[in-house]
């Protein structure tokens, strides 16, 4: 394109006046040499100045260098070039996309002169397609950073959609075999099918599920764990649509808690002996009624009487956790009378009941029949529920433990303790059975407490097949419901938590 005999700067003015976004001009090496004031806002820089000398691919991402060069060097050949998009860099390093046109111009010799660019941010009309493929592509760098593949189930349809992270995580080729629900299950440790398809189910049913489970590599025999969480949507008549989930290899994590478990169980079996020494002086300084000693040191004397009860109480705790958690607790069931059970249980706070002025209450159902299982988890179970029952409710407050048979569920026994306490604050109930959890409000009114009653409770539950819910309120109270059944499950005595 020849240059008409007229200055090149008045070329660039009248480019400037027809068209109202970036110019930029380039000498025959890239390089710049004047930019209008929409360049200089468009990217962030501060004055002209600060651009002139500088190539235009230093103003462009990595992987658009080649073909902003590939479009420099056509303009030198055939003259122009028309709409080359690329990914521009402002002056703080955010990216910007822009389409640009050029053309070269020549002096009256046919020589290169310079090259006006015509630059159009069109980072805010991207189409919606680049802008799907733009967040598809970061979710899919976000997914192989951490481990976390996600799925999606249309429900009428039956049609399911793995992301490559979740074929990966189940060492599966990406997108290399039809997936569905059957092909979830077919890659789950043996042991763990039935909790996979108890989660779907409940995830149908609820609306939502949380499981971790276990996944065997075939190629190399190498077991890891993975985390699952899902949520189903359903039409107005709460029909179930679509299903949507995902799963995180947390291997490592549980690598780490098997340890911290390990550590806790050795810790405890050696914290036990010093502190039932320390435990049984003070009870027999005391039970002597402290002869020769003054009353502050009667006071100090059952001070540390009462804190190495504290002290024993948590040890304990500690203890069972590590070997429900190992695997380690024995589990042998008998025959037993849940009443008889639960009254033997409640002598041991009989003192603080009546010292709280509490009005407990008890309900059996007539001609109960008995439960096989193992003692000291069934009396672990009931002092831990009746234990937060008085703990958390206040004085002249009222407690009721019923027992029956579940009239919806065959041979299943049903366990209530009911109070009339602090309650739950409603942000915290979801925290209630995990490990070490006090709600906000138990804290400020009762010293103490470990947090591991009930997280122990759920524990328990899992060798016979029980299960545990509750309804709370806060500052009127909590119900506590626990499923039983007749007999166990499984009699193996093992809670595979560790890998």
């Amino acid at each position: 394109m020849s240059d008409q005999p007229q200055d090149i700067g008045q070329n660039y003015q009248k480019t400037v006046m027809l068209f109202p976004e970036a110019i930029i001009v380039l000498d025959g090496t890239g390089t710049l040499i004047r930019a209008d004031k929409q360049t200089v806002r468009i990217f962030g820089w501060e004055n002209e100045q600060e651009l002139i000398g500088k190539k235009v691919f230093d103003f462009v991402v990595d992987e658009d260098k080649q073909i902003v060069q590939a479009a420099f060097e056509k303009i030198l050949l055939d003259g122009s070039i028309t709409n080359v998009q690329c990914t521009a860099l402002t002056k703080d390093g955010s990216h910007l996309r822009v389409s640009a046109s050029g053309s070269l111009f020549v002096d009256s010799q046919g020589n290169p002169k310079e090259v006006i660019c015509i630059i159009h941010n069109i980072t805010l009309h991207l189409s919606e397609f680049e802008q799907v493929k733009e967040a598809e592509r970061q979710l899919s760098e976000a997914q192989q950073i951490a481990h976390f593949g996600s799925w999606e189930w249309d429900i009428p349809l039956n049609k399911f959609q793995w992301t490559d992270e979740m074929f990966k995580l189940f060492a599966l080729v990406p997108q290399s075999m039809p997936v569905n629900n059957e092909t979830l299950v077919a890659h789950v440790h043996e042991e763990d099918k039935e909790k996979v398809k108890n989660f779907i189910t409940n995830s149908l049913n609820n609306g939502s599920d949380i499981l971790d489970f276990r996944f065997v590599n075939s190629g190399n025999g190498t077991t890891s764990w993975l985390h699952s969480r899902s949520k189903t949507f359903y039409d107005a008549a709460h029909k179930p649509l679509r299903m949507v989930g995902t799963v995180h290899d947390i291997t490592h994590e549980k690598e780490i808690d098997q340890v911290k478990t390990q550590f806790l169980s050795l810790a405890s079996h050696q914290m036990r002996g010093p502190l039932t020494t320390i435990n049984w002086h003070a009870e027999m300084l005391l039970q002597q009624q402290g002869e020769g000693l003054s009353e502050t040191q009667k006071k100090y004397i059952n001070e540390l009487y009462n804190a190495s009860k504290r002290i024993v109480q948590l040890t304990n705790d500690l203890l069972t956790v590590s070997e429900l958690e190992l695997g380690r607790m024995p589990f042998k069931p008998e025959k037993l009378s849940l009443p008889k059970i639960a009254k033997r249980v409640l002598e041991s706070f009989e003192r603080t009941i009546v010292e709280k002025k509490l009005n407990f209450k008890e309900v059996y159902s007539d001609d109960l029949p008995e439960i096989e299982t193992d003692l000291f988890l069934l009396k672990t179970i009931f002092n831990e529920l009746i234990a937060n029952a008085v703990d958390y409710t206040p004085p002249e407050g009222t407690i009721t433990m019923s027992i029956a048979v579940d009239p919806q569920k065959t041979n299943t026994f049903l366990l209530i303790i009911t109070d009339t306490g602090y309650g739950i604050p409603q942000v915290e109930q979801e925290k209630v059975f995990t490990k070490m959890f006090r709600a906000s409000n138990a804290k400020t009114k009762v010293m103490g407490g470990t947090g591991l009653g009930l997280y122990i409770i759920t524990l328990i539950l899992k060798l016979n097949g029980g299960k545990i819910w509750f309804t709370s309120e806060e500052n009127k109270g909590t119900t506590f419901t626990v499923s039983l059944p007749f007999v166990p499950k499984s009699l193996e005595g093992a809670i595979t938590i560790g890998v």
